[in-house]
């Protein structure tokens, strides 16, 4: 186990056909349809991690409570998490779903057009929709870098060094390299610190500085510069809203810290250096900032970065790689999929002429808050940093066959979307629907990855937290009304989805699953329940029903083996992802940085390596001599047996060697040639430019 990992998550496939969609019932009041409550005891498998409303205003984080103080989970979470299973059990359509989404990639440092980035500094700006306004930093001075110590120093002995700031700088008459530098207010350069977390630790950090003398001429930007800005930056970390939440205004920066660890030291022999503040990403700029731009043969700015590399869009949108189209959200009330007839549809369409049309259609499930059946005490955890989900990171969500698995291909890495992998008129379709793992501890307690290690406490990304122990358990009522024996049943399959799939299976409910937070499981009081014919309210004769599920249950699978089939067939799949029993809970991490016995170091979370190695990037053409780069490798199918994952540790050296030293199990078979780049991605492409 000590060089194998388990992703946290994995994906139910889509179901190769359409829902089945028709126009539902209304709210007509059908005699003979069913109508009543199902009372239900919710208990908590692993520690359940519910936020408050209102957590921003509060001193301390606490469980969201009634009026009275009771502890609850709130109704809108646990309908949230019943209509996902739904979608998937019913095959039903992608109702939260981004389909003009794009990812982002950083350029890489060998591209033509990072090399022609200057610096400027912002001279003012408004409002995040207008463009700022900038001047250029002189563009015929020498281009200069201060080394960490230098920075650190400045930092410690002349008070806090801010990106923007203005120095005075000495230079060395021999090698024209700075040496030395100082705050002034009226200093002739200009610093730029940038974030240290990708770089590599075996090589010193550096700061740009450049000649700002103020000269040259305002410039404000075009409108559709500043629009590729923001576009670039859309899926920027420090731009989620996590950490938007966490913002001070007033304090737009944040510290850049950096460890250094010269070739042939181990990790914890590094040096750290305290650097400075730069500015929190934004689509606000602020004046003084430093960013970067390139400019057309008359000077004027054709493009704006908040970093030297900057950032390029990939290649056809999530909604291009649904297949079939119809699982994108329904957009009609009169054509509605199994879970949008059950659970209601949100109009996403808006307005297709000058007078607005209502789709939207009410649900007949109403979901009560779960209340705490006995008195509560909650645990109090401090969070790790967690990042937003990566799309763009194709190796894990989308669909790579065999002929690209293992290969590496020049430019771009086949991990992008719009690489050589979606070659020859097929794009890669997206894996399916993201499901996490359940991880239970042997003794109930949170498991580790879920609290913050010692050295992520002063990171800004951490989060207090308070959560519903294991054991915790809850009342809660579901009242539905006017569905027929079918829908019931698939609620109740939702509900209980062992009843359908075999097994013990568990759900999952609130934030922190990709920490191992959040499983729980429902059990149906079938005495307290109550199942009606609707007709019955206005006094009609009708008999009673019992509120017995097996019948309801049977009736739903009949119908997904007729109208559904498609989705039934992915039964299996999703069982084994609601397993508890699926994988060794010891074994899921995010991609560790080092191997299990560094478990808990600073080096093990760094996991930036494995992203990096496993992207399908070629680092030398495939000439006469020995192919190096780094193949694609991508996450195990949820059918497959072995879920496990090599841990590819941070490696000191250059990528030519970090590449000779790749897990046997990242590298293709030997008979195995980068097919992906033979399917038209050199013949095709224009020379110079990027895909």
């Amino acid at each position: 186990m000590n060089d194998t990992f388990v992703n946290p998550y994995t994906f139910v496939p889509l179901p190769k056909a359409a829902p089945h969609s028709c126009e539902p019932h209304g709210h007509h009041g059908q005699g003979e349809l069913l109508s009543g409550k199902l009372e239900l005891t919710l208990h908590a498998r692993t520690p359940l991690l519910i936020r408050e409303m209102n957590e921003r205003e509060k001193a301390e984080p606490d469980l969201p409570r009634r009026p009275d103080g009771t502890p609850i989970i709130p109704g809108s979470s646990l309908k949230g998490a019943l209509r996902s299973l739904h979608e998937t059990l019913t095959g039903s359509c992608l109702r939260v779903f981004d389909e003009e989404f794009v990812p982002g990639y950083r350029d890489p440092a060998s591209t033509e057009r990072s090399g022609k980035r200057h610096m400027a500094i912002v001279e003012q700006h408004h409002s995040e929709e207008t463009p700022p306004v900038l001047r250029l930093c002189d563009k015929k001075s020498r281009e200069a870098r201060l080394r960490q110590e230098e920075l650190a120093r400045i930092h410690r002995e002349e008070g806090p060094l801010t990106s923007g700031d203005r120095l005075e700088v000495d230079f060395d008459d021999e090698s024209g390299r700075p040496v030395r530098a100082r705050h002034h207010s009226k200093g002739k350069w200009v610093v730029l610190l940038s974030d240290a977390s990708a770089r590599k630790q075996h090589q010193p950090y550096y700061a740009h500085i450049r000649r700002f003398t103020g000269e040259s001429p305002e410039q404000q930007l075009q409108q559709e510069v500043w629009d590729d800005f923001r576009s670039a930056v859309e899926n920027a970390d420090e731009l989620r809203t996590a950490q938007q939440s966490k913002r001070d205004e007033q304090n737009p920066f944040t510290e850049v810290t950096f460890t250094h660890v010269p070739k042939g030291r181990k990790p914890e022999q590094g040096t750290r250096y305290e650097l400075g503040r730069r500015h929190l990403v934004s689509k606000r700029l602020r004046p003084g900032q430093p960013v970067w731009v390139t400019t057309k043969s008359n000077g004027e700015i054709d493009s704006l970065r908040l970093g030297m590399l900057g950032r390029h869009a990939g290649k056809y949108t999530a909604g291009e790689r649904v297949r079939p189209k119809p699982l994108l959200p329904c957009r009609y009330d009169d054509d509605l999929c199994p879970s949008c007839r059950l659970f209601g549809s949100a109009d996403t369409a808006g307005k297709d002429s000058e007078e607005a049309q209502q789709r939207s259609y009410r649900g007949h499930v109403r979901v009560g808050d779960a209340v705490a059946i006995n008195e509560v005490t909650p645990q109090s955890v401090t969070l790790p940093p967690m990042g937003i989900p990566r799309p763009g990171a194709g190796q894990f969500y989308l669909v790579n066959d065999a002929k690209v698995r293992g290969n590496a291909a020049v430019d771009p890495p086949l991990r992008e979307w719009g690489s050589a992998a979606d070659s020859g008129g097929q794009k890669r379709d997206l894996r399916g629907r993201k499901y996490y793992w359940h991880t239970p501890t042997e003794d109930g307690e949170k498991p580790s990855r879920a609290e913050a290690r010692k050295h992520q406490l002063k990171s800004n990304m951490t989060s207090e937290a308070k959560l519903f122990p294991t054991g915790t358990s809850f009342e809660v009522t579901i009242a539905f009304t006017d569905i027929d024996e079918v829908q019931l049943g698939g609620l109740l399959a939702c509900l209980s989805p062992s009843s359908v799939l075999g097994g013990e299976l568990w759900q999952h409910v609130g934030g922190g699953r990709p920490l191992g937070l959040g499983s729980r499981t429902f059990e149906l009081d079938e005495n307290a329940s109550e199942i009606r014919r609707s007709g019955a309210r206005y006094g009609a004769a009708h008999e009673p029903v019992a509120p017995t599920p097996e019948r309801f249950l049977e009736e739903f699978q009949n119908w997904m083996r007729r109208h559904a089939p498609a989705a039934h067939e992915l039964w299996p799949k999703l069982g084994k992802a609601l397993s508890p029993n699926t994988v060794n809970p010891n074994s899921v991490w995010y991609p560790p940085g080092a191997y299990w016995d560094q478990k808990g170091s600073e080096n093990f979370d760094r996991g930036y390596e494995f992203w990096k190695r496993t992207s399908g990037t070629e680092l030398k053409p495939n000439t006469d001599g020995p192919r190096t780069g780094y193949p694609l490798l991508a996450l195990p199918d949820i059918d497959e047996q072995n879920q496990e994952l090599p841990i590819i540790p941070n490696a000191q050296g250059s990528d030519e060697e970090k590449a000779e030293k790749l897990p046997n199990q990242a590298w293709p078979p030997s008979n195995q040639r980068s097919n992906a780049r033979d399917n038209g991605n050199r013949k095709n492409k224009p020379k110079g430019k990027r895909r």
